[in-house]
Parts: C-alpha cells; structure tokens; sequence
C-alpha cells in the first residue's frame, strides 16, 4: 500500500504522516515515510533522537531522471530501490524507516 499525505501549509501534514506511519509500523506493516518536504521536518515528529537525526543524509536529486517516451515525459529512477533504501533509509522509532528527499541548501534554494 502507497499513501502520500498532502494539503496546504500548516494543515497538519507532517503530524499526520508520523502518527500514521508510527501506528501502521506498531501493528507489523513495512513502513517506509519519505519526506518530501522542503523543511524536513518528519524526523522530529516521528520522535527520532538527535543522534538519529544527524545521521540522516538527504537522498540525491540525481536519482530521478526525465525520460521521454512517444511524447510522454515522466520521472525514472536511476538505480534500484533497494539500493537507494539500503544507503539512505535510517531506522526511527516502532520500526519505521525514513528518507528524506529533499530539503533547502542555502538561503534563496527553497
């Protein structure tokens, strides 16, 4: 099962991705929270301590690619995600694996 969580800012995204992962983790599901937004934030609500936290690294952007097919552009990934999940998936609490994918570099990036 695939679930993304999206709204407006401030609606509570966030909150309700960790809950959800959390619970869904607790009950013996895989879970895999990905963070997407541009101040990660998901880490925290997922109760990931600031050891943990510093030991995530932000998945590059170069693992996607736009490839174009009978005029058709979509994004690919450009290694397999087992590899990607392996190098950059940290564990958190109850069992859930996170990534972040993005993130801002410097001041004007966001």
């Amino acid at each position: 099962m695939k679930v993304a969580v999206a709204g407006k800012g401030g609606s509570g995204k966030t909150t309700i991705s960790a809950t959800l992962s959390r619970l869904l983790a607790r009950r013996g599901h895989p879970v895999m929270a990905v963070d997407g937004d541009p101040n990660p934030n998901l880490a925290v609500a997922l109760g990931m301590s600031p050891d943990r936290l510093e030991e995530i690294v932000r998945v590059p952007k170069d693992i996607m690619e736009t490839k174009e097919e009978e005029g058709v552009r979509r994004l690919v990934m450009t290694r397999p995600i087992e590899e990607v999940t392996s190098e950059y998936a940290v564990p958190g609490p109850d069992g859930v694996n996170l990534m972040v994918m993005t993130g801002v570099d410097h001041a004007g990036a966001g």
